[in-house]
């Protein structure tokens, strides 16, 4: 007869582990069990910091939001730290160019994420997807971290979003420029690149941030973020190589329905804008999804073959060169995933052409 081992019931430990009936080291944010399986944990109850601690130590104005979603969170621990180290030694001076962006992302932002859970989380996130890509022996642990930490980050966003606090439109501001880089270096922490419909939910999530730009637009006028992102335009709109200015005629003389055509018009300005900015040309790199109605981004979803035409035009934008590695190849991840998309009697019906959309993609690298 088998004896069945007795064992004292576990209180503590993340749920996933409490479900599996496994022991559970917990480990914050992600125990070795999930980190494992690729999983985020959750935990019932989570150490809150005392008081006396760097979390509690911003002024009352600014921290009450952030307070209060936070108690919901796992405390960072000992890779947190390395991340944190490895931020502003590295990553922060490879987001962008010049004096000006190195002051914000390695002196400005770090300094205030110190008391602000939200932007710890953002920045954390950044520094576990570029260690995910530079360490492919390790990748799974520092791409599982990036993940537990934007979503961690995500859901604190979502709810000071709900509340509206005038006190928090600076976080929320940050967060929402970290929200794109996030959202442009995921490819880059993985192993395989994202499909399709993975990437427009990336771009729904810079879709998501247009509408933090409108909350408070006095306070966020005055965030050194936002007098960075003013110097970060050079120059003024630019005529477009002629071969470039012709495919996108073509473009739109095939186009029929209003929404497709709109958001080619304005994918011709921001074009000819984009291509004038910050010598890295990366600033406003994820600005067109945002800028697009409703109407054109429903078609798109749905798979509308004009509408993905419109989007595969982008490419010429997400081509220029860079040199920053969030962004790199962007222009080959979408071309390939609309290549993948589009059904092979569509692709004759518009006349797809995969390596003609690349030539055009890459119209401006080097120049």
């Amino acid at each position: 007869m088998s004896t069945r081992r007795w064992h004292t019931k576990r209180k503590t430990g993340c749920k996933n582990c409490k479900k599996r009936h496994i022991k559970c080291d917990e480990d914050r944010p992600n125990c070795a069990n999930c980190q494992r399986a690729g999983v985020v944990c959750t935990y019932d109850q989570l150490k809150v910091p005392s008081p006396s601690s760097p979390a509690h130590s911003a002024s009352p104005a600014g921290s009450t939001a952030s307070t209060l979603v936070y108690e919901h969170l796992p405390t960072f621990d000992m890779l947190d730290l390395s991340l944190m180290h490895h931020y502003t030694v590295s990553t922060s001076t490879g987001l962008f160019a010049g004096q000006d962006s190195q002051v914000i992302w390695q002196e400005v932002i770090p300094s205030q994420a110190q008391s602000n859970p939200l932007l710890m989380h953002g920045i954390l996130a950044l520094a576990s997807m570029d260690l995910a890509r530079t360490r492919p022996n390790e990748r799974q642990i520092y791409a599982t971290r990036a993940l537990a930490h934007q979503n961690a980050g995500t859901r604190l966003f979502r709810n000071m979003l709900e509340q509206l606090r005038p006190s928090d439109s600076h976080s929320i501001f940050i967060f929402s420029m970290i929200l794109p880089l996030l959202a442009f270096a995921f490819p880059h922490a993985c192993d395989d690149p994202p499909d399709f419909d993975g990437i427009l939910d990336l771009f729904s999530l810079l879709r998501g941030c247009k509408t933090v730009w409108l909350l408070n637009p006095e306070l966020v006028a005055a965030s050194p973020v936002a007098q960075w992102i003013k110097t970060t335009i050079t120059g003024h709109p630019i005529a477009m190589k002629p071969e470039v200015d012709r495919r996108f005629q073509i473009l739109r003389d095939s186009l029929k329905d209003p929404a497709d055509i709109i958001a080619t018009d304005q994918l011709i300005d921001f074009t000819r804008g984009e291509l004038a900015t910050s010598p890295d040309g990366v600033a406003n790199l994820g600005r067109w999804p945002t800028m697009v109605s409703d109407a054109f981004w429903l078609r798109v979803q749905n798979h509308e073959v004009e509408s993905l035409l419109v989007l595969s035009h982008y490419s010429v934008v997400l081509g220029t060169p860079s040199y920053r590695w969030w962004s790199s190849n962007w222009d080959s991840i979408l071309l390939q995933a609309i290549d993948k998309a589009l059904p092979e009697a569509d692709k004759k019906a518009v006349d797809w052409d995969y390596a003609a959309m690349m030539k055009f993609a890459n119209s401006y690298r080097g120049s």
